[in-house]
């Protein structure tokens, strides 16, 4: 089994059942872990006593050798089909971003400024996975406090992106990213307030879906900022959406969580047919409206490349493709959301620093500058009245249509380790601000729409490029099954470690 470390969710699952050991597949990544992270240092630390303990654990229920209450070896050894019913995750293995915590453990997010600090319980979607049985691996690294779509700090160092080790494999979520990419796990926890999920799917040439707002349950009081949400990166949209379904839904303690119906997570499985017949049948007449740009970002050629190929796929599948004028503004997209971190994310943090930020990493400042000054220059209302607008504006340009297909980020990739503190040259256009190289905040400002980030090809650099299925609010099936229908149609290779 050379690939056991490339195995995805519902594949370790089913090979559980004809027989592979739990322990033999954490016992393999950790090893796998051991010998290719310090090419990438994706990975914080990792948990093999507590990772060999569960994994013995859930061995001995597939093997129905455990008794009691929990239903174990009721059909005998060997038939699973209870335990997986009660514990949909039975024995597979995950990451977690660092930011979200697990009992006992480190929860320093990056910064040296919080030395010492250990997590009092865990985070509620590490809880919920682990009720389901799945087992906590090991930590992913992000930027200081996830506050940049990079990934390095002094705490950590300079984290690489598995397809080309001078670029980052982003952030903030940009460990996970890269863990998963290079086989490290079947999937990572994830976290998303301004493409902190989709754009390291981007990068690392993975699915990253955006769950609507209230879909999953988070920590106070940042679970009730309404551009944020806690996902999971995996290596497929089955797999992604099989995991989402143990995540979500309403928590008592979590008063913005919403009720949720399960996501759909078998597209064309045992129906036969080739990879063209599979998308077929899952596009088939499927309104697709195109916006590579959103009327307000300068794209690079490989991604605006990757747009048209991901257009012409669909189209050739047999979904209904048409090309639209979104009409958005960066400028109005810029002063929304940057006030909008000013007033909760930067504010937030400048009161845990207590205004000291000389121990930050730079670039931690200059997100806390940025955003403040903004907020200063914009009222939290008035940045409402700025979020109304282009929730309305794409509701408009989305009229008639099931999803809209556009960039995910309209740079192709950025280079590891660099702060990107100026103005950020390029072909397309310069930045002012490297995050204006993103097209993700705006369904960040309209969190209620669903959003698949997909890959569509490889950059000049080697990268992956992606695009963005977004769909209308809580509306989440079209983009599973889209995506899913894109999957079979356009692939990346996978990185060579």
């Amino acid at each position: 089994m050379s690939d056991l470390h490339y195995m995805g969710v519902k594949e370790v699952l089913q090979a559980y059942q004809q027989g592979l050991s739990p322990v033999e597949l954490i016992t393999h990544l950790l090893e796998r872990i051991k010998h290719v992270n310090p090419r990438i240092n994706c990975v914080v630390d990792t948990l093999p006593d507590l990772a060999l303990e569960e994994a013995h654990r859930a061995e001995a229920v597939l093997r129905g050798q455990q008794t009691g209450t929990s239903g174990a070896g009721q059909g005998g050894a060997g038939d699973t089909s209870a335990v997986f019913a009660d514990k949909p995750l039975l024995g597979v293995p995950f990451l977690l971003k660092e930011q979200h915590d697990l009992a006992g453990h480190s929860a320093t997010r990056g910064s040296q400024t919080l030395a010492g600090a250990v997590a009092e319980a865990d985070h509620p979607i590490v809880a919920r996975l682990r009720a389901a049985g799945a087992i906590p691996l090991g930590r992913t690294t992000t930027p200081e406090f996830s506050c940049a779509t990079f990934s390095h700090t002094r705490e950590w160092g300079v984290s690489r992106n598995p397809f080309n080790l001078d670029k980052t494999p982003g952030g903030s979520s940009g460990g996970s990213g890269g863990a998963v990419a290079a086989g490290f796990a079947p999937f990572a926890t994830a976290s998303d307030i301004a493409g902190s999920t989709r754009i390291p799917a981007a990068f690392n040439g993975l699915p990253g879906f955006k769950s609507p707002f209230g879909s999953t349950p988070g920590t106070h009081p940042s679970n009730n900022d309404w551009y944020r949400g806690d996902h999971v990166l995996a290596r497929s949209v089955a797999d992604t959406a099989y995991v989402f379904n143990a995540i979500t839904g309403v928590d008592p303690y979590d008063n913005a969580t919403v009720p949720v119906e399960d996501y759909p997570h078998e597209f064309g499985e045992g129906a036969g047919g080739d990879a063209a017949e599979v998308a077929a049948r899952l596009l088939a007449g499927k309104r697709v409206a195109v916006s590579a740009d959103l009327g307000a970002y300068a794209l690079d050629p490989a991604v605006a490349a990757g747009v048209d190929r991901v257009a012409q796929a669909l189209a050739g599948a047999g979904a209904i493709v048409e090309t639209v004028d979104v009409g958005l503004v960066l400028e109005t997209i810029t002063r929304a959301s940057m006030s909008h971190f000013g007033h909760i994310f930067g504010a937030k943090l400048y009161q845990t620093m207590n205004g000291d930020l000389s121990r930050l990493e730079p670039y931690t400042r200059l997100m806390i500058e940025s955003t403040t000054q903004a907020a200063r220059e914009t009222s939290l209302v008035d940045s409402l009245e700025l979020e109304s607008q282009i929730q309305d504006t794409l509701t408009r340009a989305m009229e008639g249509y099931d999803v809209l297909v556009t960039g995910t980020s309209a740079i192709e990739d950025l280079d590891a380790g660099c702060d990107y503190l100026g103005e950020v040259e390029r072909e397309a256009g310069n930045l002012d601000f490297y995050w204006e190289g993103h097209m993700t905040v705006p369904f960040n400002i309209a969190n209620r729409r669903p959003v698949m980030a997909m890959p569509s090809g490889v950059g000049s650099a080697g990268v992956p490029t992606s695009v963005q299925i977004v769909g209308h609010p809580y509306d989440c099936a079209p983009v599973f099954e889209v995506s899913a229908g894109l999957e079979q149609l356009v692939t990346v290779p996978r990185p060579e470690l």
